[in-house]
């Protein structure tokens, strides 16, 4: 399991959020994607790194929790492409190697988990 360090921690402490108890599990599975992973706040938002940033939290819309999928703060043209497995309409492909993930209900949080988790794992196991 990856780590956390404080400032994340009291982030989700404080977090006011319709969706943070359900959002929390979400938070568990990328601490969860790989040995290495550290959780840090960065652009003000929970964030996930392994060799390189990966995966942001986006909390702006209070009917929605987004995490955004990535190989780090600045496009690598040069990155392998990433191919993941994905339920139909839980993952958009914003550029070759960055996805968005919108969870627009608490069931639904609930409902993806599991896969949400398997894609993750996936998508760390690529980073380079």
């Amino acid at each position: 399991m990856g780590r956390s360090d404080a400032a994340a921690d009291e982030y989700w402490a404080g977090l006011e959020h319709p969706m943070a108890e359900s959002a929390r599990g979400l938070r568990a599975a990328l601490l969860d994607a790989a040995p290495d992973v550290v959780e840090t706040l960065k652009w003000k938002a929970p964030n996930f790194a392994t060799v390189d940033d990966f995966a942001t939290f986006n909390f702006r819309r209070p009917t929605a929790v987004q995490v955004i999928l990535h190989t780090g703060a600045k496009p690598k043209p040069e990155h392998p492409e990433i191919t993941v497995d994905a339920p139909a309409g839980l993952l958009r492909w914003a550029d070759r190697n960055r996805a968005v993930v919108t969870f627009g209900s608490s069931d639904q949080i609930l409902e993806h988990r599991d896969a949400f988790a398997t894609l993750v794992q996936s998508w760390a196991a690529q980073l380079r």
